[in-house]
């Protein structure tokens, strides 16, 4: 545990692996021929705010105890998983928020060790108010690329699985509220903790689950045309067997430093628009329903390669 503590203060500063960590082999999960999935409610890697054991009621106002076990039943395996590993290291940030006493669950897997420095990808789901399918696929996302270490080569994931905290209270605060709270630098704790997180780790990448009630498809958001047509467009061609693609599989969105100074005004989760240099961003979208196993071997298909590709970016870039 101390290594592993000393790994989690020193990583960001240092941008080098400390511990080693060995690829486990297992076997990867099976496509099943002719599969259809209907992806859904993939929600942006959220910090939920879960109450603080030490101090959770039998039965909490509002109904948050009843919420809260839902989230930790599904963040149990990851956790239990962190215990005796030295690839996964599962931790719990206690807060404060409007007179709870919680936490929010964050996780760390370090890849398997490669070479150069480790390319940091935050994770971030549980956007949508009640939504918890985006949480447990980001589970269970995590449990298997720690089966699969090297799939993860090079690579620091850190996930946070709820980020609307407060969306998952009997108030289900909408999306809005979260970034106005945001937006405005709000001094509450979970807003508070996700500025700090953004600011200490650096991001090189930032991957959201997100859901998009309207949509007929899986799609995917980013902001640079280069990393769309390199990265993200070839990685859903690889799960297109297993995951319904929207007509427009990828959108582009404005990328230049205006168009990134008005998302982070209107509290869009991302680093200030002058942060340099400034992670890429990519939003996966389905439409609202369950995941399935079906469908998280689709979108696993989806972010292993969407790692792989953007690990040989890099390299063809430094070579240039």
């Amino acid at each position: 545990m101390a290594q592993q503590e000393r790994t989690l203060r020193s990583f960001p500063a240092s941008h080098q692996f400390e511990l080693e960590v060995n690829a486990h082999g297992e076997r990867l999960p099976q496509m099943r021929a002719g599969s259809r999935l209907k992806l859904s409610v993939m929600s942006s890697i959220p910090n939920y705010v879960l109450p603080h054991p030490a101090h959770q009621p039998s039965t909490a106002p509002g109904g948050l105890a009843e919420v809260a076990s839902t989230v930790e039943e599904i963040l149990a395996p990851l956790h239990e998983a962190g215990r005796d590993s030295a690839s996964l290291i599962a931790s719990r940030q206690p807060i404060e928020i409007r007179g709870v006493s919680a936490e929010i669950p964050k996780f760390l897997l370090l890849g398997q060790r490669g070479g150069g420095k480790p390319i940091r990808l935050g994770l971030f789901a549980g956007f949508e108010s009640r939504n918890l399918e985006t949480v447990r696929a980001l589970a269970s996302l995590l449990l298997q690329l720690k089966g699969s270490l090297s799939l993860s080569r090079d690579f620091a994931l850190i996930g946070y699985p709820v980020v609307n905290v407060r969306g998952f209270t009997a108030e289900a605060a909408p999306l809005a509220d979260f970034e106005s709270r945001f937006a405005r630098d709000s001094a509450e704790a979970d807003v508070q903790f996700f500025k700090t997180e953004l600011r200490k780790w650096r991001f090189d990448g930032l991957l959201s689950l997100r859901v998009d009630p309207s949509a007929r498809g899986f799609y995917a958001a980013v902001r640079s045309e280069i990393i769309a047509a390199e990265i993200v467009e070839p990685a859903l061609a690889a799960a297109a067997s297993a995951l319904p693609l929207a007509t427009q599989a990828v959108k582009v969105r404005p990328g230049d430093r205006y168009a990134r100074t008005a998302d982070y005004a209107h509290g869009r989760l991302s680093p200030p628009a002058d942060v340099q240099p400034y992670p890429f961003e990519i939003e996966l979208y389905a439409p609202r329903g369950p995941i399935t196993e079906e469908h998280t071997d689709g979108l696993f298909v989806a972010l292993t390669e969407i790692l792989r590709l953007y690990r040989t970016f890099i390299a063809h870039g430094q070579d240039l």
